[in-house]
């Protein structure tokens, strides 16, 4: 075992808050009441960070774990425990195409791996008739004689705009360009991050519909016929 790579993974010693004023005190024979508590409340309260971090560092460890394996087998492991202790409230609850092997995807042709509590994987999720989490991306992806074409890649419904990541970066860099265009361009950082305000957004949007009104107004307009 080598001795270095051992001493590298000890954990280094923490310092105690207010060491040095107890250093200074060190060779007192006598302490105070007021000292004492005042030491006796500056290591309580340090003892009590170190627990409060360790208890949030295992909380984290937990969720990892426990999203892993509800991602991996598609149900919880206290359901598991419960059902084999015959703790459970006497209604066998069975997953569909769910148990201790890997799920592979149930769409044709597709070997993925099934996402948790379903039988599809994320690319045909829409697939799946009982989900109610995921619709299709509503951006036109071709417009074909017979109407357009959306690209129907699964975003969840909560998402404004309901586009998948990449139609929503080309919706992103077709706005800086349109601010760029119009002036605008020293309202956001060049690390291309939307951080551009409400007002900016407004004053833009209303010369495009400025601009779309006139261009529609000279189209109805009759031309002045020259004899």
């Amino acid at each position: 075992m080598d001795i270095s790579a051992a001493n590298s993974t000890q954990p280094h010693p923490t310092a105690v808050d207010g060491a040095d004023h107890d250093s200074a005190l060190a060779k007192s024979r006598f302490l105070t009441r007021e000292e004492l508590i005042r030491r006796r409340l500056r290591r309580v309260r340090q003892l009590g960070r170190f627990y409060r971090d360790h208890y949030w560092t295992l909380m984290e460890d937990i969720r990892s774990k426990y999203r892993d394996y509800c991602w991996n087998f598609g149900k919880s492991p206290f359901i598991c425990n419960n059902n084999e202790n015959g703790n459970g409230n006497g209604n066998d609850v069975v997953l569909d195409g769910v148990g201790d092997d890997i799920v592979r995807c149930r769409f044709s042709g597709c070997k993925s791996k099934a996402m948790a509590l379903t039988t599809f994987c994320h690319a045909h999720i829409l697939s799946d008739p009982k989900q109610n989490l995921y619709m299709g991306c509503r951006t036109v992806a071709k417009n074909l004689p017979t109407g357009p074409s959306f690209c129907n890649k699964p975003v969840l419904k909560s998402m404004v705009p309901p586009a998948c990541p990449t139609h929503y970066d080309l919706g992103t860099r077709c706005l800086v360009r349109a601010l760029r265009k119009s002036g605008l361009g020293n309202t956001f950082p060049t690390n291309h991050k939307t951080n551009v305000k409400l007002h900016v957004l407004t004053s833009e949007f209303v010369r495009q519909i400025q601009n779309k009104r006139k261009i529609a107004m000279r189209e109805t307009v009759p031309k002045a016929e020259i004899e």
